[in-house]
């Protein structure tokens, strides 16, 4: 009976590898951060756009007839610069946030040739903050103060869940190139009145095992 239950674990592994891919890739990332605050029947919103890559890998399943799904990990990388003047007084603010993100996503892909094929995929993306800061220097006389917005007391919440869509290409069954779109479903403002969403898009390559 062993015997058996060896066998059959060995056949479904060999028939999961045969349908399962891995690619690893990086790109670059723009991410755009709405900042609303509410008061009364207004509501201000600022918005501030971040850019930096990503770098990542994941797995994926061919279910059949185009279909497929694949679930992997990555990491992405922010930084952000702002000018600022009050009462004369000028400052430069950088800022930077890494955060860890699980995409699971549904594809479909559709073979040209079998060397070009066409896919488009969709699905959430869970994202874990791992750091945010920023560093604001006033330009007078070069104080520089650092604020960890993960910190005690902070307001702004490190998890966030991406739903999103994209569309790429695989060349040569060895490079895939794709583009995609995630808008953050989630509030990253515990504050009374504030509300904080993300909205990104990437592009990137990847190399296919």
């Amino acid at each position: 009976m062993k015997k058996v239950l060896m066998t059959l674990a060995l056949v479904a592994v060999a028939a999961t590898s045969a349908f399962a891919q891995l690619s690893v890739g990086a790109g670059y990332l723009s991410n755009t951060q709405k900042y609303s605050y509410t008061s009364g029947s207004s509501t201000t919103t600022t918005p501030t756009t971040t850019s930096g890559f990503y770098a990542g890998a994941d797995y994926g399943f061919d279910l059949g007839q185009g279909l497929g799904l694949s679930a992997g990990l990555k990491g992405a990388f922010l930084f952000g610069k702002d000018t600022a003047s009050l009462l004369g007084v000028s400052t430069t603010s950088k800022s930077t946030e890494i955060y860890l993100a699980v995409p699971v996503l549904v594809n479909y892909n559709y073979a040209i040739t079998n060397d070009f094929k066409v896919f488009a995929y969709a699905g959430p993306s869970f994202a874990f903050g791992l750091s945010s800061k920023s560093k604001t220097t006033n330009n007078v006389n070069d104080d520089v103060t650092t604020t960890d917005h993960y910190g005690d007391d902070s307001k702004y919440g490190r998890t966030n869940l991406f739903l999103g869509a994209g569309v790429g290409v695989d060349l040569l069954n060895m490079i895939r190139i794709k583009a995609g779109y995630d808008i953050g479903l989630l509030n990253r403002s515990s504050a009374d009145n504030t509300k904080i969403n993300d909205a990104q898009w990437s592009v990137g390559v990847a190399y296919l095992f």
